[in-house]
C-alpha cells in the first residue's frame, strides 16, 4: 500500500466544507489514497474497510490507550486507568467480559429496565400521619416547651 500526500487528495477533519458533505472526499480517499497522510495536522487516515478492520484487531501495532481523538493524542494526555475505551488487551478484554454480562441482549431489549417509570401518584395509597409534637430536646430548652405544652 502506498502513502499518498496532500497533493493528490485532501482530507482535513477540521474543514467545515468537507464535513458538510464528506462522502466525495471519503470516496476519493478509498480510491486514490487508502493510507492517507495529512502533513498539516500530522496524522494518517486509513479509509478502506478491510484495512481498518485489520488495524482494529492488531493491538500490537495500533494502541487505544492514547485515545482515538486527534486532539487527545497530540496533547499527550495521560488517560486515567479504568477507562474502558482507552484500554488495550489484556485488561480491556477482562473489563469488556465483565460488562458484557450486564448488557445482555435480553436486558437491553427490556425497555422497563432502561427507562425510568413515570410516577403515578393517583395509584398510590396515601397514608395520613398524625401530627405528634416532638419531644423537647435538651438543647432546645424552653422555646420548644413553650410552643408545645404537655397536657
Amino acid at each position: 500500500m502506498t502513502v499518498r500526500g496532500a497533493n493528490d487528495v485532501y482530507y482535513d477533519p477540521y474543514d467545515v466544507a468537507i464535513n458538510a458533505d464528506p462522502y466525495p472526499v471519503f470516496r476519493r480517499l478509498r480510491k486514490e489514497a487508502p493510507l492517507y497522510y495529512n502533513n498539516t495536522h500530522d496524522f494518517y487516515a486509513v479509509s478502506r474497510y478491510d484495512d481498518v478492520e485489520r488495524g482494529l484487531v492488531d493491538n500490537e501495532a495500533f494502541i487505544s490507550s492514547r485515545g482515538g481523538i486527534l486532539e487527545l493524542i497530540k496533547a499527550d494526555v495521560e488517560i486515567p486507568p479504568g477507562s474502558l475505551i482507552f484500554e488495550d488487551p489484556p485488561i480491556h478484554t477482562i473489563h469488556r467480559r465483565l460488562l458484557s454480562r450486564v448488557f445482555t441482549p435480553k436486558r437491553v431489549a427490556a425497555p422497563r429496565l432502561l427507562r425510568p417509570q413515570p410516577r403515578r401518584p393517583h395509584r398510590r395509597r396515601r397514608v395520613r400521619l398524625r401530627h405528634r409534637p416532638r419531644r423537647p430536646d435538651a438543647d432546645a430548652g424552653d422555646q420548644h416547651a413553650a410552643r408545645h405544652p404537655r397536657a
